[in-house]
């Protein structure tokens, strides 16, 4: 299997700028190599095009458009496989927002399912709801703070302004309730939270965005032959190519990790309830080759400038933006077979709404386990009770 990744969007550490709100992977793979069986329609792309590469973003709609039936021909030829991934900006500065503050395994008054289950991803959209820019902006600078010990009143401010957006806003009482234990604790003691990052290129959107890649290169390398060699070629760039081939090298540690775990801890680990619905396969990234991504500029590899420009179409689609006849065609034949996923407000919601339709009408409760239900509420209710011990 051959694999080319690019990836657009790319703003380093900058979660706020407005002209790239979002960061994009595209997984170009195919069992042929198109940087051997591609040539010739390659240069005969260049050649209509007067360019010595493909770059998409400078070619736009028009360029791409000429030269549509030369890419048709190629994906007809390669039966390429393409799989799109994106983060949106804003939506992930949430998400580490709430794993800085939620985590049930270090605030002592968040209940283990808000942080454990499907419920973080309806508890991410309603924090979500609370913040504005200027607050997202100060938990991500408190959130890749090298020297965190010396942010601590900023910590304890920025979660007393959120406790005080939560008391006036029209969020349901329960979800008051509980965000403002959360809170609490970190108020009391903020040195406790996941405040500070000591290698920052890690927590960025790029390096997070990669594990996306890595599972899909499990999973196409797991519908094609077994023990067929993999070839991963991913576009050459100055700032994350080192945390990308870090995420590679841990996703695949995690891999062997699970897969040498006894029976026990497998199904413990596979069956945890934040996994609901999804397949045990691609959890441990089965099929995962034991080969090294290759870094290089897309100018050494017809696969990196084509993966380009599928990912410019798929930013197009996500982004409603309206595409040429001759481009339409090109994605209806790719598209098909295609696997998207996102970080995204809009993605989480997909994910618990997916559950909730699981879950039974309160009607259909039995008492007893409505008692349950209640029971468990009435004993967190007492555990945050006692005022918490400041560090």
């Amino acid at each position: 299997m051959f694999f080319h990744i690019d990836e657009s969007g790319n703003t380093g550490l900058n979660l706020f700028d407005r002209n790239q709100p979002r960061l994009s992977y595209g997984v170009l793979s195919s069992r042929l190599n198109v940087d051997v069986m591609g040539v010739a329609q390659h240069r005969k792309m260049l050649r209509t095009l007067g360019v010595d590469q493909l770059h998409a973003n400078e070619l736009g709609t028009e360029g791409l458009a000429s030269i549509a039936e030369p890419l048709c021909l190629l994906q007809q030829k390669m039966a390429f496989r393409f799989d799109y991934y994106y983060i949106d900006k804003l939506a992930y500065a949430v998400v580490l927002l709430f794993d800085a503050v939620f985590d049930a395994g270090i605030n002592e008054a968040v209940k283990w399912d808000m942080y454990w289950t499907p419920l973080r991803y309806l508890s991410i959209f309603k924090l979500g709801y609370l913040l504005d820019e200027e607050l997202l902006k100060e938990s991500w600078e408190l959130r890749r703070s090298k020297r965190i010990e010396a942010d601590k009143e900023r910590i304890v401010v920025l979660l007393k302004e959120l406790k005080h957006r939560t008391s006036v806003s029209d969020l349901d009482d329960r979800t008051k309730e509980l965000f403002i234990y959360a809170f609490d604790f970190g108020i009391a003691r903020p040195l406790d939270l996941d405040f500070g990052f000591r290698d920052i290129k890690l927590l960025s959107p790029n390096a997070v965005g990669f594990q996306f890649v890595v599972g899909a290169i499990a999973k196409r390398s797991r519908a094609g032959r077994k023990g067929e060699p993999a070839f991963i070629k991913v576009d050459r760039q100055q700032q994350f190519n080192k945390a990308q081939a870090g995420t590679h090298y841990h996703q695949k540690l995690i891999a062997e990790g699970t897969k040498n775990a006894s029976v026990a801890d497998r199904r413990w680990l596979l069956n945890h309830p934040l996994y609901e619905g999804l397949d045990q396969r691609d959890l441990q990234l089965d099929g995962l080759p034991d080969v090294e991504p290759t870094f290089l500029p897309s100018s050494q590899s017809i696969g990196l400038q084509l993966v380009d420009v599928y990912s410019w179409i798929a930013n197009r689609i996500t982004l409603e933006a309206e595409l040429p006849q001759e481009l339409v065609t090109l994605t209806q034949m790719f598209l098909k077979n295609s696997v998207a996923d996102s970080i995204s407000m809009e993605g989480m919601m997909k994910r618990w709404t997916n559950f909730e339709r699981k879950l039974p009408p309160l009607e259909a409760l039995t008492e007893e386990q409505r008692e349950l239900v209640q029971g468990a509420v009435e004993a967190h209710r007492v555990k945050v009770s006692e005022p918490f011990v400041i560090s």
